[in-house]
């Protein structure tokens, strides 16, 4: 229930809604329309918003939608505490309903950090409602305008509250890092949340922004593309790309620009995975853009990632010519590579890894020949069982298009046995996609079937079906 009147006027509720330039009536309204995305529908009007106005506290639920609102009218983080509603218990922060419902490029970096804090909390009790699993397909345009042609935020003054090492924050991601490619996404998620919300998040209280600490901010957008990789890893669609979209206002915050096309291309590969093409076409492009926008030279090593995740795009789009084209780019951008200039994140990104890209292309073009090729190009000894996984659940896809029912099914059964206890939402879907391409084209052959039995544990909690 709401408190009664207490008869005194709400003045931070009015001056916040002032500055809104929202009427009583519009707000109602996008209380109403905020509240039933949220799928917890609030019946408000312009007499109620009145009545908190003149002093009267809403419930504890509409006040944190009242404080959505005005947080994305206003382009910075608003609290209902902010508001004047002070019956709100600042224990119970309500993680819920604080992941907003559309994916939107922050305006300043505050908004991006507080949205980091509250999409990690969400994101740590598992929290499977509204947001979380849900993928946004509008957002890339935003997204891509907010990044390429948004405004850095203003310089402030403050006190570190934490000695900030942001060598011990890459370290750690990097660490991390090797265990999700040998184990899974879904094996490293908690450990990254336990890391970013105890260690991370707590240095950005009263930092002052200057270039001292964009190191900070660039390390910290490293952690954030991390944490985004193992929730794409781990089915979790929605949390992986408000990760890509916040961390890729911390890179802009640290001038980045080789990591904030980083993370452009993420959103690509994300988009792709999902079945938007378009949009991972312009992610992609964006992302090649973004890397030439800085005052140094784009490392050759990333360009060519960047053109590759174009390359996939057009290949899903069945553009075979100009995805032959953006291939063709990206191999020569790969013959000038210098690991020397190249940034640490991207050393992994190797011939192997380009050739695993054009796996893909080609399984997707349908030209099984050329699939085999590259597969086989692509899996160098030492490379992480994930990996390997996914190049041999590829190559026996384009046997299978190529007729060969017994190599592919040989095939996908040794990248099964590889991957052992892998836990990777990624990993079960192609495997998936592999067995219902085979179960289509041999649906009463004896190794299809019992090709059916031996998948049966690695294709258990199935995600979606879009393409790989």
């Amino acid at each position: 229930m709401a408190s009664k009147h207490d008869g005194a006027p709400n003045r931070a509720f009015e001056a916040l809604l002032s500055r809104s330039g929202l009427s009583n009536k519009r707000l109602a309204y996008e209380i109403r329309a905020e509240s039933t995305r949220r799928r917890s529908p609030i019946n408000s009007d312009h007499v109620q918003v009145s009545r908190w106005l003149s002093g009267q506290q809403p419930k504890a639920e509409t006040a944190h939608v009242i404080a959505a609102v005005l947080s994305r009218q206003l382009s910075r983080t608003v609290t209902p505490a902010a508001c004047g509603f002070t019956n709100i218990d600042p224990t119970q922060p309500a993680s819920r309903s604080l992941v907003a419902t559309s994916v939107e490029y922050p305006g300043d970096i505050d908004t991006a950090t507080t949205a980091l804090g509250t999409l990690a909390r969400a994101d740590a009790e598992s929290d499977p409602s509204a947001q979380l699993g849900r993928w946004d397909g509008h957002a890339a345009a935003g997204v891509i305008s907010g990044y390429l042609f948004g405004s850095d935020s203003n310089p402030r003054s403050g006190v570190d509250a934490a000695p900030l090492d942001a060598s011990a924050i890459r370290l750690t991601t990097a660490s991390l890092m090797d265990l999700d490619f040998q184990l899974g996404g879904e094996h490293t998620r908690d450990l990254l949340l336990y890391f970013f919300r105890t260690k991370v998040l707590p240095l950005f209280k009263n930092v002052p922004r200057g270039p001292v600490h964009r190191e900070l901010f660039s390390a910290t957008a490293e952690l954030a593309q991390m944490l985004g990789w193992s929730a794409y890893d781990a089915g979790r669609h929605g949390a992986a790309q408000r990760y890509f979209v916040h961390g890729l206002r911390l890179a802009r915050e640290a001038d980045d620009h080789l990591l904030g096309a980083r993370l452009l291309s993420n959103l690509s590969h994300q988009a792709n995975y999902l079945g938007s093409f378009y949009n991972a076409v312009q992610l992609a492009r964006a992302a090649q853009s973004a890397a030439s926008a800085g005052k140094a030279p784009a490392s050759a090593t990333t360009l060519a990632m960047f053109t590759a995740m174009e390359a996939r795009a057009l290949a899903s789009l069945g553009d075979a010519n100009g995805c032959a084209v953006a291939l063709t780019r990206a191999e020569q951008l790969m013959d000038g590579s210098n690991p020397g200039i190249d940034p640490s994140w991207i050393s992994y990104f190797d011939l192997g890894e380009l050739a695993g890209e054009a796996a893909h292309c080609f399984r997707d073009l349908r030209q099984p020949d050329e699939t085999g090729r590259f597969a086989l190009l692509a899996s160098p000894v030492g490379t992480p069982p994930r990996t390997r996984a996914f190049i041999g659940l590829v190559d026996a896809m384009g046997m299978l298009h190529g007729g060969r029912l017994d190599e592919a099914v040989a095939t996908a059964r040794e990248a099964v046995m590889l991957a052992g206890g892998l836990r990777s939402s990624r990993y079960r879907r192609y495997v998936r996609d592999f067995v219902a391409a085979a179960v289509a084209l041999h649906p009463r052959d004896g190794r299809v079937v019992d090709l059916v039995a031996f998948t049966a544990p690695a294709i258990d909690e199935v995600g979606p079906t879009a393409a790989s």
